[in-house]
């Protein structure tokens, strides 16, 4: 009992439900579950890569400061 409690108070009234499969005919159904999620996974594979060259790059002048001393 102590565990179904909080379980029952999470759910809100009036909030609609899913009640099958995705729509993807519709496009802004088309738009929310695959293009934005594909966008999303493109940027960031793009940020992780300039943040390795970014760090990189803060090593390499590191190194530059080091060798002249």
């Amino acid at each position: 009992m102590i565990f179904v409690l909080p379980a029952i108070a999470q759910k809100q009234p009036g909030i609609p439900q899913p009640r099958g499969p995705v729509d993807l005919s519709d496009t802004s159904n088309l738009v929310i579950f695959i293009i934005l999620p594909i966008l999303v996974i493109i940027f960031f594979f793009f940020w992780r890569k300039a943040m390795k060259k970014r760090k990189a790059d803060a090593e390499e002048e590191e190194n530059e400061k080091k060798r002249r001393q």
